[in-house]
């Protein structure tokens, strides 16, 4: 079997298994992770949010052992984030890996950003003291997993390497 024949054999095996599975991945999965990166790096909150459910949950190594539940909560971590780092980016390294139950993926992310602006705010309810804008930048790699209900993310787990980010942001010293 040639490797086209391969790649074939195994796009159809997998397109049965999700069949008889089911799964909540949006169907069409390469244009929404599209929109989902473009609104991400836009910083357009409205447009992430329209592709989340209203119980979204997110856990990001940055939120100091704490995690967002629902929209409003998602929008005043993404504010604090955004403030703090106005030019952040992000750009998909590879193709997912997708779940056979057809309810998550991982994605493999490559992120820059300049601490330009105060981290301030959070958490909400006992917020840190603020972390002041060091003019410093990071570009390290870490990945996503998204966990969807009804062709909408309704878990995102960031995983990154803090102290790296930390140190490059000189937030730790030199």
């Amino acid at each position: 079997m040639s490797t086209a024949e391969h790649i074939d054999h195994l796009g159809d095996t997998y397109g049965k298994v999700r069949a008889q599975l089911g799964g909540s991945l949006p169907a069409d999965l390469d244009g929404f992770m599209t929109r989902w990166f473009t609104a991400v790096n836009e910083q357009n909150i409205d447009a992430q949010l329209e592709l989340c459910t209203d119980d979204i949950y997110v856990e990001d190594p940055a939120m100091q052992g704490r995690f967002t539940r629902g929209k409003a909560e998602f929008r005043r971590f993404a504010e604090i984030t955004y403030t703090a780092f106005p030019d952040m980016r992000f750009a998909e390294v590879g193709a997912p890996y997708v779940a056979l139950d057809g309810n998550s993926l991982a994605i493999r992310w490559r992120g820059t950003a300049t601490l330009t602006g105060d981290i301030s705010g959070w958490p909400p309810e006992n917020p840190a003291p603020p972390v002041k804008a060091t003019g410093k930048g990071f570009d390290l790699e870490g990945f996503d997993i998204y966990e969807f209900a009804d062709g909408k993310i309704a878990t995102w787990l960031i995983r990154y390497d803090n102290l790296e980010m930390g140190t490059q942001l000189g937030l730790l010293g030199e």
